[in-house]
């Protein structure tokens, strides 16, 4: 009988499961928001090397607690996937900051600090003015030279798409009243036929070229910088909407240096000559993830709303319809090229016109190629007309929207909604409205035109206000969406944006372990603590990106 118990004991513990491999990290009593629909919840997360290993409640996760394991206690804090910016331009070098700039006098003294510190540079160079700051006014090179004479002057708007020069930059570019009008831009003139100062579209190439390329050092240093921004507002991933300096990515990729997943785009071109579809290939094929894949191609449409290159339907308030960049043939035949080549094309369309555009030729693709599934995006679409929004669910398309447009500056309130008139205006980034449609939406920064701190894009398409709390009752309140929804849609909808969400955008086992620890519970209590919510935590691939000091202690437990 001793020796029949002896046999089943040993049958049974050779029939037991082995005990579950003990986590690397374990995060305990926190308020997790996983992004999965059918686990929205849970109290605690264990990670093991890149990969989260349990997501549940604090009794399922202290199983993976070994001798070894790092224990933190999140002291009740939130926890959320790692934040994605579906559109923006990382790689920004140092230059004036004229973001956020009231007038034309705190532009003028912006420029005149920036010359005084940068003595050596031979050019002036600066982003993020608004057509706001003017007054009512058209910008011209007249307000730059009352900053800065002596050396040529270059400051684009916020959007990129308009620029200002100075005199001496106009010269040295040899932009003169005889300078021919360029395809798909334009250089403003004034009652004399000379140019203003003021250039659209690619009329701004005609000075931007001359300024001199920053040396691969300086890229280097500003992507590392631009890095550590990221993750310090949370940033797990990016969509890079432009192209990248590859060789500055890859050393930083060799040095273990990238803290953001990137999915960086290649131009989209007309007659793509067979040389440059290898390349294209090629990246495709060699870099393919996690930390830096290809996969997509962006081409511009039309212009911006705020100096009317917009393509939109009907007038503007002042006359015109913006421009379209391609005629609707040599769209469609292009688009259904990178369709058939397996590439997701990003169309960049403010406008309606522009929009429906883009529409028709994901459309026209689809029945030429027989494809579905390629999730092709609308970049911006900031004014879509109401009859357009059910087609993007039903073509699969991305709506590629960016939180921050939503909120109502001075040059979104003087300049663009009055172009718009009010029937428009009322319909611009109302991303409630593709919610409604049941469109997947991917929200971004397009930084950086506007910050790249997601949880203050969140608080302005929740608010539909200034972070002062302007208007009181939020820019046409009917548009605002809920925190949870925002979140989603910096979270898991971007992720499906760039064919990720099997591996990341929600927590859940088994997938990479991105995500972030929140000093406030921003879905809870008033929609303020959006703006006063610190990141205390940034992990990407289980490695802390970013952490405050003393954020919450850490110890290492036996189970």
């Amino acid at each position: 009988m001793k020796l029949l118990f002896s046999c089943l004991a040993a049958l049974a513990a050779a029939a037991s499961p082995p005990p579950p491999e003990p986590a690397d990290r374990v995060f305990v009593n926190g308020r997790v928001w996983t992004a999965d629909a059918e686990h929205p919840w849970a109290q605690a997360l264990a990670v093991r090397g890149p990969l989260l290993a349990a997501v549940g409640t604090e009794a399922e996760v202290r199983l993976l607690v070994g001798p070894r394991t790092e224990v933190l206690d999140l002291a009740g804090r939130l926890v959320t996937p790692g934040f994605n910016d579906a559109h923006m331009h990382l790689l920004v070098l140092d230059e004036a900051d004229l973001d956020g700039a009231a007038s034309v006098a705190e532009i003028q003294s912006r420029l005149r600090e920036y010359a005084r510190a940068h003595p050596e540079r031979p050019w002036v160079t600066g982003r993020g003015w608004g057509f706001g700051a003017f007054g009512g006014e058209a910008p011209t090179a007249a307000h730059l030279d009352a900053a800065v004479s002596d050396r040529p002057v270059y400051v684009r708007d916020r959007d990129g798409h308009s620029a200002i020069a100075n005199r001496r930059a106009l010269a040295l570019a040899g932009v003169t009243r005889e300078t021919p009008k360029p395809e798909d831009g334009e250089v403003v003139r004034g009652a004399d036929g000379g140019p203003t100062g003021l250039l659209k579209e690619s009329a701004a190439g005609l000075v931007g070229r001359h300024v001199p390329p920053p040396t691969e050092e300086e890229q280097y240093r500003a992507l590392k910088l631009r890095l550590d921004q990221a993750a310090s507002y949370g940033l797990t991933s990016i969509q890079n909407a432009s192209t990248i300096a590859l060789p500055v990515f890859e050393r930083v990729m060799a040095e273990g240096g990238l803290k953001v997943r990137v999915y960086a785009s290649l131009p989209l071109k007309a007659d793509l000559p067979a040389e440059e579809l290898a390349r294209y290939r090629g990246l495709r094929e060699t870099h393919r993830g996690p930390l830096l894949k290809f996969g997509s191609v962006k081409g511009f449409l039309d212009g911006v709303i705020d100096a009317s290159t917009a393509a939109v339907l009907e007038p503007y308030t002042r006359g015109g319809t913006g421009h379209l960049n391609w005629t609707d043939d040599e769209l469609r035949r292009t688009v259904a090229f990178y369709d058939r080549e397996g590439f997701q094309v990003l169309l960049h369309a403010c406008g309606d016109r522009a929009i429906r555009q883009g529409l028709d030729a994901y459309a026209s693709a689809a029945q030429a190629n027989h494809t579905h599934g390629r999730r092709h995006r609308i970049e911006h679409v900031e004014v879509a007309d109401p009859a357009d929004l059910p087609r993007f669910r039903a073509l699969g398309v991305i709506a590629s929207t960016q939180a921050f447009f939503a909120s109502p500056d001075q040059t979104t309130l003087e300049n663009y909604a009055p172009l718009l008139g009010p029937v428009r205006a009322s319909r611009s980034n109302a991303f409630k409205l593709f919610d409604d449609a049941g469109a997947v939406q991917a929200f971004g920064s397009d930084w950086p035109v506007f910050p790249m701190r997601a949880l203050h894009g969140m608080y302005a398409a929740v608010t539909r206000r200034t972070a002062a709390g302007d208007p009181p009752g939020g820019w046409y309140p009917e548009n605002r969406i809920s925190v949870e929804a925002a979140l989603r849609h910096f979270t898991r909808d971007a992720a499906f944006a760039s064919f990720d969400e099997a591996v990341k955008g929600t927590l859940t086992a088994g997938r990479l372990a991105d995500f972030v620890v929140l000093s406030e519970d921003v879905t809870s209590g008033p929609p303020e603590r959006l703006l006063s919510a610190r990141v205390l935590l940034t992990v990407m691939d289980g490695r802390d990106t970013h952490r405050e000091p003393d954020a919450f202690p850490a110890r290492t437990s036996a189970r």
